[in-house]
């Protein structure tokens, strides 16, 4: 991992969580950051796999696909084999959004060939609650999104921004930047950024002098800390599309006018 005070860039391969499924069935799991109440993975389920039936505790989880076909099958109440009321099942497909609440029993399948996936896992951060393994009796159901749900999130120059759940407590936003472009200075206000990138490269960059700024590239996952004013660089020409994570409350985006502490523009 290559860190400053400021970013992290975890570049693959990182550490390896264990596997949910039975032997020969595996869902693989990559953990690229696992903080108290926040942890970052990329996953990848084997052709026709199927995972065990499981929850994620107290926390939220919020995906997307990146390839192949996954199917969600789930059950609210019951007991750890599935078994309860409320059963039900949604698919999610190449370049579409999942949103699972805390506590829902489910399993995996990979649908006709594997299945990749980026997945945030997320605490409730105003209880503090991070129980991971033990289920909660959720009464939710999977929440899917595809390109016509995206909907404008904090637009800045040079950058498309678009998110699948706006009213979530997560706000998971798919990126785009153009080639060649210099987003204009900002931050996320109280929120801490988790990032994927998905193709191309760009610079997280929080001022002019040297050593300030890192750079990310495709498998590449990055942190921003809360209240560091920066902007997105793409130095190439080729654009460059990633995935952020905004953990924390609005206003997700502040412009400003230049480098330095929040509140100094």
């Amino acid at each position: 991992m290559k860190s400053t005070s400021d970013v992290a860039v975890v570049s693959p391969p990182a550490a390896h969580a264990p596997s949910i499924g039975t032997e020969g069935r595996r869902h693989d799991r990559t953990i690229a950051f696992d903080r108290p109440d926040v942890r970052i993975a990329r996953e990848r389920l084997p052709a026709d796999a199927t995972s065990d039936w499981h929850d994620h505790g107290d926390r939220e989880a919020y995906g997307a696909v990146l390839d192949g076909r996954l199917r969600i099958e789930y059950v609210n109440g019951g007991d750890g084999d599935g078994d309860g009321d409320g059963r039900g099942a949604v698919t999610v497909d190449a370049d579409q959004f999942v949103r699972l609440p805390a506590g829902l029993r489910h399993r995996e399948r990979a649908v006709g060939g594997p299945v990749e996936l980026v997945v945030a896992y997320v605490a409730d951060r105003s209880t503090g609650a991070d129980v991971p393994g033990v289920a909660a009796d959720s009464e939710g159901t999977p929440q899917v999104a595809g390109e016509s749900d995206l909907v404008p999130a904090g637009q800045l120059a040079g950058l498309t921004r678009l998110t699948p759940f706006p009213d979530a407590a997560v706000q998971l936003i798919r990126g785009h930047a153009d080639g060649r472009i210099e987003s204009t200075w900002h931050h996320h206000g109280d929120n801490e950024v988790f990032g994927h990138v998905l193709a191309g490269a760009g610079y997280v960059e929080w001022g002019t002098g040297e050593g300030e700024r890192s750079l990310a590239r495709a498998g590449d996952s990055f942190h921003v800390p809360v209240g560091l004013v920066h902007r997105d660089v793409n130095p190439d020409d080729a654009p460059q599309d990633y995935l952020v994570w905004l953990v924390g409350s609005d206003p997700r985006t502040v412009p400003v006018d230049g480098p330095g502490p929040v509140g100094s523009d």
